[in-house]
């Protein structure tokens, strides 16, 4: 129910501000450069080339958590909820910071 009621919130409020959205009954899609969408909402931007998506990447290093991808240092597809002992959220060796206390 609380994902429905994010639905109905978000859609109702694109709509009211006419912004352009893509929907299918269960999924709101909007073009917007946002990093963090909100539940029920994915967002979507265009690019003129991969230099474009690796610089926006790079600017925005510190504020992502992991790339899924088939590069290098990216999480393959399918792994991210299955992180390996040695993954550590944000980068941060969390028993090693835990040690440092």
């Amino acid at each position: 129910h609380k994902y429905a009621n994010n639905y109905d919130y978000h859609k109702a409020i694109y709509m009211m501000k006419e912004e352009p959205l893509l929907e299918n009954g269960f999924l709101l899609m909007k073009e917007d450069e946002g990093l963090f969408s909100p539940i029920s909402v994915v967002f979507y931007e265009y690019y003129e080339s991969l230099n474009q998506v690796e610089e926006k990447l790079n600017a925005n290093q510190e504020k992502i958590q992991c790339i899924i991808g088939k590069e290098a240092n990216q999480i393959p597809f399918g792994k991210a909820q299955n992180p390996q002992l040695w993954d550590y959220a944000d980068n941060v060796d969390t028993v090693k910071w835990l040690l440092n206390l």
